[in-house]
């Protein structure tokens, strides 16, 4: 399959994930660019940095664009996209966003897990404080909530 306007494809790309809507779009040769509004800044960021980590063959630019709507200051997302070969760059975006698109959730979910108490372990092993995230750790002089403290 030949992609004949890279520019209109990227674009149904975009709009099927739900998390952007391109506004206007435009390409030449060997570039391709978008303006568009992000719905969820969080996943549309997740899957930024997963078409930047899996890029191959194409560079890309990314960044907010800022514009004067009247009086009030209004933003909007730019996408470049430029390689040598537009259409086959737009196909490896495509295969991305749709792998992207099962990964990404499974991303968000998983937080930065610090410290937990350690279940079912016997006094002797567990020191006899109050598991609380947010005291200070063992870097700045807090017991490291970990549960195995006497061993």
């Amino acid at each position: 399959m030949t992609i004949t306007d890279p520019a209109n494809s990227l674009t149904q790309i975009f709009n099927a994930t739900g998390l952007a809507e391109v506004v206007r779009a435009s390409g030449n040769d060997t570039q391709v660019s978008l303006l568009y509004r992000v719905r969820d800044k969080r996943a549309w960021l997740a899957m930024v940095e997963y078409l930047l980590r899996n890029q191959k063959g194409w560079d890309a630019h990314i960044c907010q664009q800022y514009f004067l709507r009247g009086d009030s200051l209004v933003y909007g997302w730019n996408f470049i996209l430029e390689a040598k070969l537009p259409g086959k760059a737009v196909k490896d975006i495509a295969a991305l966003v749709e792998k992207g698109m099962s990964e990404i959730p499974k991303q968000l979910s998983k937080g930065i897990l610090q410290s937990f108490p350690l279940v079912g372990a016997s006094p002797r092993r567990t020191a006899k404080i109050a598991f609380n995230p947010q005291a200070p750790g063992p870097a700045r002089g807090g017991p490291s909530q970990k549960g195995a403290h006497n061993i």
